[in-house]
């Protein structure tokens, strides 16, 4: 399974929402985050912060393998939510390959301002955005929040609040390791068929039972 890191960052920049036509002096702390935010990641979602990737270790050849047997219809998938094309237009191979073992950096929810219906001419006095950040092997919490924490800094960001709220290590066991084949023979017996599964895209409590 993958890992997982959430934060939630702030900026504040007056004691109150003030109106609108005072955003020539005000500075508005939406504009600030939304800044920020612009360089953790890429449009084809590399996360840009320095160090992100640099304890990961590639997929192995029979990584792999598995990963190619692994059923994902794209058309299936894509009708389901409704959408057109995957981040980066990644196609057959790597999108499975992303699903399985690639990092992301999301937005999970953006707050500020006025946002019922309707119009209202609001400079808000502060802005915050929840962000998770899925983790997969050899990515260390505690050093992703390092790093993401000197990133914004090195970046002109200092001001930018970050409170944490879970962090969680990746968990796979090597693929190639005699575990696996007896787990897999198991379940065959059991069940008749079973697929091996190298990586889940979401998070558990497995770190302190796997394998390495």
């Amino acid at each position: 399974m993958k890992g997982l890191l959430f934060v939630e960052l702030s900026v504040k920049e007056s004691i109150r929402d003030a109106h609108s036509s005072l955003a020539v002096l005000i500075k508005n702390p939406v504009w600030r985050l939304i800044e920020a935010i612009s360089t953790l990641r890429d449009s084809k979602g590399k996360i840009l912060i320095k160090d992100w990737y640099k304890e990961v270790t590639p997929f192995s050849k029979k990584d792999l393998e598995l990963i190619k047997e692994e059923p994902f219809d794209e058309n299936v998938f894509k009708k389901e939510f409704g959408i057109q094309s995957f981040v980066g237009n990644k196609k057959g191979m790597d999108a499975k390959k992303a699903l399985v073992g690639d990092a992301t950096c999301n937005i999970a929810g953006f707050l500020s301002g006025y946002t019922g219906n309707g119009a209202k001419t609001v400079l808000p006095g502060e802005s915050l955005v929840k962000i998770d950040f899925r983790l997969i092997p050899k990515m260390n919490p505690k050093k992703q929040i390092m790093r993401l924490k000197n990133h914004l800094k090195s970046k002109g960001f200092g001001d930018v609040k970050i409170k944490v709220y879970h962090g969680e290590a990746a968990a796979r066991t090597d693929s190639s390791d005699p575990f696996v084949s007896h787990v897999k023979n198991a379940a065959d017996k059991s069940f008749g068929k079973s697929i091996l599964n190298v990586s889940n895209a979401g998070t558990g409590p497995m770190y302190p039972f796997v394998i390495f």
